[in-house]
């Protein structure tokens, strides 16, 4: 008997430690929101990079860009405008965003894009926030939420790193907005990881970590200059040449209706450099796969896609996923993580072209004389096996 109220004792003890540590680290963060508050305008370099989760590792090149951030509280969609410069010509803008549409310049065919989100499907902005807007959105997303969250705190000489882990939920930031994303699937088991550190001396964090289970995305950005912009002078049209054409998102977008037309014989290789080609596919039915290594969904669908790869004879029902070829970095220790066992093809631009192929996942099905029969876009567990299933069955 005694010994049991040891323990119980002990692990009391433990319960108050532990609810301690919380209290002090929600403390701390909310001391850190308010120094974030205090920053009307922000200037720095940003280095940022994705790996695989658990991993530090790039699966591709670091991106270094130079960044002029405005707090603008009353934009509910991203918390801030914000233009982003060219590293190389900081003069040089590549992105901006202000409120009302984002804008695009591509400097080597030296024309820009628009989009005021009028056709936006989704019921939020997919604009990526900068960096003290993201980071002021993941704080008060700590300190005003009801989902199960866990946060540890880890001093060092000069900063702190707080990680805030998220039981059972994929939540992911979408501008301001802590987005669950709970239609792919059962988050049962799911940890969303975000590790945010904080410069002891300024109290400002330096460095964002998101770790969710199909990437982790870190950003850490130097040279910070705080307050030294004039808010007023801001606008889009500032950073783009009078006498420069716009190319809008229509043109960068073929309008191809593809259902009942030939599929576009492509000519592609596998990670070994070994050529592949549509025309030497024999079987019945044919499945073309875009997919990617930074897209949730298409993750998940792994596993649905390696039990199909043995269901079906080669003769009756055969596939391929197509990656961008600029994935190719990263593709082998995707697959080994991943566990893939069907083949896999580095696909270029000419060929995403021809299959309109921009959202990833997408699934065209192909009848025996190659003419696409079926489109299905995205993949929701549960659902999209179902028509892939289907769509193969009715062509056999």
């Amino acid at each position: 008997m005694k010994r049991l109220i040891v323990i119980t004792l002990t692990q009391v003890i433990i319960g108050l430690i532990s609810c301690s540590s919380q209290t002090k680290d929600l403390d701390n963060l909310d001391k850190v929101l308010e120094r974030i508050r205090q920053i009307e305008t922000a200037s720095y370099y940003s280095t940022n990079f994705f790996c695989f989760s658990g991993d530090t590792i790039p699966i591709d090149e670091k991106t270094f860009e130079y960044f002029n951030e405005y707090t603008v509280p009353a934009d509910t969609s991203v918390g801030a405008y914000y233009v982003k410069f060219e590293l190389s010509d900081t003069t040089k803008m590549i992105f901006a965003y202000d409120g009302k549409m984002r804008a695009r310049i591509n400097w080597k065919e030296n024309n820009f894009e628009t989009d005021d989100f009028s056709k936006n499907p989704w019921p939020y902005r997919t604009v990526i926030a900068p960096f003290f807007a993201k980071s002021k959105a993941l704080i008060e997303y700590a300190l005003t939420t009801k989902d199960s969250i866990k946060i540890d705190s880890v001093f060092y000489k000069n900063s702190v790193a707080y990680k805030i882990s998220i039981f059972n939920e994929e939540v992911e930031l979408v501008g301001r907005l802590p987005i669950h994303i709970s239609e792919l699937g059962s988050n049962e088991g799911v940890i969303s990881e975000y590790i945010i550190w904080i410069n002891r001396k300024t109290n400002l964090p330096y460095k964002f970590q998101r770790t969710l289970p199909a990437n982790t995305m870190i950003e850490e950005i130097s040279n910070l200059k705080i307050n030294n912009l004039n808010r007023n002078n801001f606008a889009i049209s500032n950073y783009i040449p009078v006498d420069m054409p716009t190319r809008t998102e229509a043109d960068n977008k073929p309008k191809i209706d593809l259902i009942n037309s030939i599929a576009f014989n492509y000519q592609l290789n596998d990670l070994e450099n070994k050529s592949h080609s549509l025309k030497d596919i024999s079987s019945k039915v044919y499945m073309i796969n875009y997919t990617s290594m930074f897209c949730g969904p298409c993750g998940l669908s792994v596993e649905f896609l390696n039990d199909l790869s043995k269901k079906y004879s080669k003769e009756d029902f055969s596939f391929v996923s197509l990656y961008n070829e600029n994935e190719k970095k990263g593709l082998l220790n995707y697959i080994k993580q991943h566990e893939i066992k069907y083949e896999i093809l580095l696909a270029d631009k000419t060929t995403l072209d021809s299959y309109n192929l921009h959202l990833t996942p997408t699934f065209l099905i192909l009848d025996n004389n190659k003419r696409i029969s079926k489109i299905i876009y995205g993949y929701k567990k549960g659902e999209t096996e179902i028509e892939i299933e289907n769509a193969i069955k009715t062509l056999l």
